[in-house]
């Protein structure tokens, strides 16, 4: 029951894996009936869903305890339960599945995954955290769009919202709290609202079928949102050696980066493919900001500071470089595939080493005062 008394460990555990795993269906194709529709599926609903419901869930006994409930977040079965969800998605959602099937695999981790943080949250009166604890809804829509309409843009679109979302609060206020605010919560800004704002009517303009000028256009707002949001932000220690946190502001980038990328390939300013621009957002952000966040589990403890290790930092240089390399050659080649299965291994194994360990408390940070 070791691996089970947290619930990150597990889910972890599983997304790094399968990080590393999926890519590989480039140089075997053979291993799918459709390898681009299952890579897309599965770094996103696999990889990511994975890591998103651990940090969440981590997550959720400090939101209960924030609005004066008790502490209490998932139990070790709910966690199995969810973990029996994921693998089903997997197995039941290949490429080669009928669209039924499929959907209906799919969709048990999802609903799973925002009813196990609602139902807490909407007990406790927390409402503050609620859109928070229904996030996790994106990732249906985004399983509907990619299955019945091999609609990609709505995954990217859908993911960046996510990492606006959360990201945008989690990343301040990791940064808040290192400067000796004891509160280590950084009040969202209305010039960040509205950022969050324009990137949801890019998404829902897409959704309505809008021209692709227009959901282009809103993108490059976003990304001007998404960018001027950290005037607001508590940046010296992640400028002055502390190597968590310059980690989580370098993945934040790639939003911004890769909004503006988008949009100008949808009003037609930049010549390249969509299906190269975008992997600013899946590989550069989505890949960037899952580590940058899920290695602070693992990371040393020093007083009131957590110590990015070697490997963590070599592991957050390859993910950069193979970014660039697939947005500069155009194709997933062993260049691109073989460094980043390289790195999620390293990473997976430091994941496998502290499930073996005591589970720091708190989870994502150091503890104030030393």
């Amino acid at each position: 029951m070791g691996l089970w008394r947290a619930p990150h460990l597990p889910l972890f555990l599983l997304g790094t894996f399968w990080a590393a795993l999926v890519p590989l269906v480039w140089l075997w194709p053979g291993l799918t009936c459709d390898p681009v529709a299952w890579h897309r599926q599965e770094l996103v609903l696999g990889f990511a869903g994975a890591a998103m419901g651990g940090y969440l869930l981590s997550a959720l006994p400090h939101w209960l305890k924030l609005a004066g409930a008790e502490a209490e977040g998932i139990s070790p079965r709910g966690t199995m339960g969810l973990v029996l969800a994921w693998v089903i998605g997997r197995l039941a959602g290949g490429a080669c599945q009928p669209d039924g099937v499929a959907l209906a695999g799919l969709a048990l981790y999802p609903l799973g995954l925002a009813l196990s943080l609602v139902l807490p949250v909407v007990r406790a009166k927390a409402w503050g955290r609620l859109p928070i604890a229904l996030a996790p809804l994106l990732l249906l829509l985004i399983a509907l769009r990619l299955r019945l309409a091999s609609d990609s843009l709505t995954a990217v679109l859908g993911m960046a919202l996510l990492v606006a979302l959360v990201g945008g609060r989690i990343v301040p206020a990791f940064l808040l709290a290192r400067t000796g605010d004891r509160s280590g919560r950084s009040p969202m800004s209305f010039g960040a609202r509205l950022a969050d704002g324009a990137l949801a009517l890019a998404l829902l303009l897409h959704l309505l079928n809008a021209a692709e000028a227009w959901v282009g256009g809103m993108a490059l707002a976003a990304a001007l949102g998404q960018t001027l949001r950290m005037k607001h932000w508590a940046l010296a220690p992640a400028l002055s050696g502390h190597g968590d946190l310059t980690l989580l502001v370098l993945a934040w980038l790639w939003l911004p980066l890769g909004l503006a990328l988008l949009g100008l390939g949808l009003t037609g300013a930049v010549a390249l493919p969509l299906s190269t621009l975008t992997h600013a957002l899946t590989m550069g952000l989505m890949g960037s900001m899952v580590l940058a966040v899920m290695a602070r589990a693992w990371m040393a403890r020093a007083p009131g500071r957590l110590v990015a290790g070697r490997a963590t930092i070599v592991a957050f240089a390859v993910l950069q470089l193979t970014t660039l390399s697939r947005l500069a050659l155009s194709e997933a080649g062993p260049a691109v595939v073989l460094p980043w299965a390289c790195a999620w291994t390293l990473l997976a194994g430091h994941c496998a080493r502290a499930s073996l360990r005591p589970v720091p408390r708190p989870v994502f940070s150091a503890r104030r005062g030393g």
